[in-house]
């Protein structure tokens, strides 16, 4: 897309936006819709935090099925209703700021010590709002207090990144989505009352201030903020806090993640409401709920993701080429591929090769979210619902390699080519977005996209670089690796799995994906948390009291330590292992 064309789209969503505006203003719709606006209509001003022991008093019940209210509601077909118990128990978010404890975190110590050298003796990196931004709860969304002017008492610490800093600010929604209603004429053993907010428009529950999580780009967004970053949302770390001993962001994957908080949140299609809307009126399952039945809820998911993640990454980079065109400036060095500096001195070595984007030696992009994106698009053209996408994998390619250009034409990049750069990256994904929902994720579909993973990672470095295409590269370095190994398993997890599975989902892998994870136990990071056994949810029983809650600095110098150890033949042998393995699904 060229500049013109950038400018040309982002004009006509102006045009659009102002002709919407226009018509709301005119108000001349009918008198039925006029009372259900005033229904949805809630002050934006209330959206404020009401903490995680509020969510509790729903979210926190073992048996839900058991209690006197659920018999009622059944909302337990809904939604799980023991979040909170795996949340405290098993998930790492729950933790967040007692990682900025000193006394029990040496890698909190360490990072506040060589602060203190650079800021005064006074600085407490627990009183920091640029790590609170990622590490606690603020109290206000931004559209109601800015980031720049958050002090200390903004945040409530008691929770660390409880519900509502993924869920959203719950002070309007919070009474209204468990507000229920007398069923007229239920049948026999179903629900006697219902709760109207499930069914709500999710543009109108975004205005009360939920988030719509159940979209993937919309999700990818919301954990990108944190674990990509996102200056405007006031959370972005920076060289210097990576310099003084911030542990590297893994890259980010909301699927694997998911498995690995554990997933304390039921898959559609162990939802019995979810599975009987869809049924029933399949497009509000799908507009409210982005579910359809007989599709892989798993594959739509990661490919989605793979898509948001990607343009949150370009986001984060166009604004922190704003700020260096604002100051005259290079890149914060964050910005680009760490392993461009941080790497092993071999030779030979995989990169050198892969092969270069731009001058050899200079500092490049990242290029994993650049290959996975074009990976997923490249397989949804394929597909008989996916004529429309045909060419945009070409097209990525050509913005990537402008992106590349922009970063190696000057020693650490050119801010105003960047900037233009990632405008088209995200224009580039929006279209992809938009076009792929009419694709059908069908268990032969799933399983031809799992066989482009395998082929992808397994890929033998070109003789050619000069005729290759950057994305179709061999694999060079360790976090494209991980991408690849958890996509992988996400695509053969959900092919393996049975209907007379438990309700909580698999508790060990399928051997395929042991024996994945044995064969680059030394070469990859296969898992955050090195021998969780979360596929994909983990039900409370009330009696199981060990935690899962081992703390980061206890896992981080495994985790470092294989995460330099990558080697690419090693990761290419162990995926053509599994070559014949999408054979064993069709």
């Amino acid at each position: 897309m060229t500049k013109d064309q950038v400018s040309r789209s982002v004009g006509f969503g102006a045009a659009a936006a102002g002709m919407l505006l226009v018509l709301a203003l005119a108000d001349v719709r009918p008198a039925a819709a006029l009372q259900k606006d005033k229904e949805f209509a809630k002050p934006i001003d209330e959206r404020t935090l009401v903490g995680a022991a509020r969510c509790q008093q729903c979210h926190n019940w073992p048996n839900p099925e058991e209690q006197p209210l659920y018999k009622q509601t059944h909302s337990f077909k809904f939604v799980r209703l023991w979040e909170n118990l795996v949340w405290g128990k098993d998930d790492l978010h729950s933790q967040a700021f007692k990682n900025l404890d000193v006394a029990t975190n040496s890698i909190a110590k360490k990072m506040e010590d060589k602060f203190r050298a650079l800021r005064g003796d006074k600085y407490k990196i627990a009183e920091d709002v640029n790590c609170l931004a990622c590490h606690a709860s603020v109290k206000k969304p931004q559209s109601i207090l800015k980031p720049s002017d958050w002090t200390v008492k903004s945040f409530d610490v008691n929770d660390g990144v409880g519900c509502e800093m993924c869920h959203g600010h719950g002070g309007a929604y919070s009474d209204r989505h468990q507000k229920d209603k007398d069923v007229d004429n239920p049948a026999p053993g179903e629900a006697i009352k219902v709760v109207p907010w499930r069914e709500w428009p999710t543009d109108v529950k975004t205005e009360w201030g939920l988030v719509n999580l159940r979209d993937p780009a919309v999700a990818a967004a919301r954990c990108a903020s944190c674990h990509v970053g996102n200056t405007t949302d006031g959370r972005f770390v920076t060289h210097e806090m990576f310099a003084v001993g911030h542990p590297p962001l893994p890259p980010l994957d909301l699927v694997a993640f998911g498995r690995e908080q554990p997933q304390h949140w039921g898959l559609p299609a162990k939802m019995p409401y979810l599975v009987n809307l869809a049924r029933k009126e399949p497009k509000k399952a799908l507009d409210i709920f982005h579910y359809r039945v007989g599709e892989s809820q798993a594959a739509r998911r990661f490919v989605e993701s793979a898509i948001g993640t990607l343009a949150a990454t370009c986001e984060l980079t166009g604004q922190q080429a704003i700020q260096a065109k604002a100051t005259n400036d290079a890149l914060d060095f964050a910005a680009f591929d760490c392993y461009s500096c941080h790497h092993n001195l071999k030779y030979p070595s995989d990169r050198q090769a892969r092969g270069y984007d731009g001058p050899p030696g200079r500092p490049q992009f990242r290029l994993a979210p650049f290959a996975v994106a074009r990976l997923v698009v490249d397989h949804a053209a394929s597909t008989t619902e996916g004529k429309e996408l045909a060419g945009l994998a070409d097209d990525l390619d050509k913005i990537h390699k402008k992106l590349a250009t922009s970063f190696g034409n000057k020693t650490f990049g050119d801010p105003a080519a960047i900037e233009q750069a990632t405008l088209e990256v995200k224009a580039w994904c929006v279209s992809a977005n938009a076009k792929l929902q009419a694709v059908r994720y069908t268990k032969a579909e799933t399983t031809k996209l799992l066989a482009k993973v395998i082929e992808a990672a397994g890929r033998e470095p070109s003789t050619d670089l000069a005729a290759d295409k950057a994305c179709l590269r061999a694999v060079a370095d360790p976090e494209l690796a991980q991408i690849y190994v958890w996509a992988a398993e996400t695509l053969i997890l959900d092919l393996s799995a049975s209907p007379d599975e438990p309700e909580e989902g698999m508790v060990k892998p399928p051997a395929s994906v042991a024996a994945l994870r044995d064969d680059l136990a030394a070469t990859v990071v296969t898992q955050l948390r090195p021998g969780a056994q979360f596929f994909y949810e983990r039900r409370p029983t009330g009696k199981d009291a060990t935690s899962n809650l081992v703390p980061l600095a206890k896992r981080l110098d495994k985790r470092m330590e294989v995460f330099n150890s990558f080697r690419g033949d090693t990761f290419r042998a162990a995926f053509k292992k599994l070559a014949k393995l999408p054979d064993e699904f069709k």
